[in-house]
């Protein structure tokens, strides 16, 4: 089995609050849990979309559900970033990006972007998805780092794609005009 980075592009204030962003809330919950909800061990539940979708208390105690349900909102209100030089990579992939960042003078541990956890409470997760994600405000100045920073000083040529796909997602979340089109970066590890 292969594991790695989903990352999306997704404005959090929408994943707070989902159903204000609809006009027919009910109607747009449906149709989210058709899509979604395969009554799996693994996936959203029609409970867990709609406690989120309408911020509701969480009642479930099984955090990866919960976890697959931020993710599913994820892909329904945000846009998932291309991924081919994270997916799929193994934890030592993390350390040895990081050491290339640090060579070139960028302070960033990558494993945040899978374990700093959700960007909305959600019940512990015990196994995956991993979750971490990187706020606008962020993503920003560390994009900001990686334009000045010079990537050729990396020989590996597999470490200088990963930097350049990260550079390009934090750019997606500093591409905004106003408040409503700004994003901010949510990656899912499984």
């Amino acid at each position: 089995m292969s594991y790695g980075i989903m990352p999306y592009a997704v404005n959090i204030n929408v994943l707070r609050s989902p159903h204000t962003y609809t006009s027919d809330p009910d109607d747009f919950l449906a149709w989210i849990q058709e899509r979604h909800c395969k009554d799996n061990d693994y996936g959203p539940t029609r409970e867990s979309m709609r406690e989120m979708f309408f911020g509701e208390p969480l009642t479930g105690a099984e955090g990866h559900v919960y976890g697959y349900t931020l993710k599913a909102l994820c892909e329904t209100f945000g846009a998932m970033l291309p991924n081919a030089n994270w997916y799929p990579v193994r934890m030592r992939w993390f350390d040895a990006v990081q050491d290339a960042l640090t060579q070139i003078g960028v302070r960033f541990d990558p494993t945040d972007l899978i374990y700093s956890g959700s960007p909305i409470p959600l019940p512990p997760i015990e196994d995956f998805p991993s979750i971490g994600h990187l706020r606008r405000d962020e993503a920003i100045p560390l994009g900001e780092a990686l334009d000045a920073a010079d990537i050729s000083l990396i020989s590996d040529e597999n470490l200088t794609e990963s930097i350049r796909e990260l550079h390009g997602w934090l750019k997606q979340c500093s591409n905004a005009e106003t408040e409503m089109d700004s994003y901010d970066l949510v990656c899912f590890y499984h």
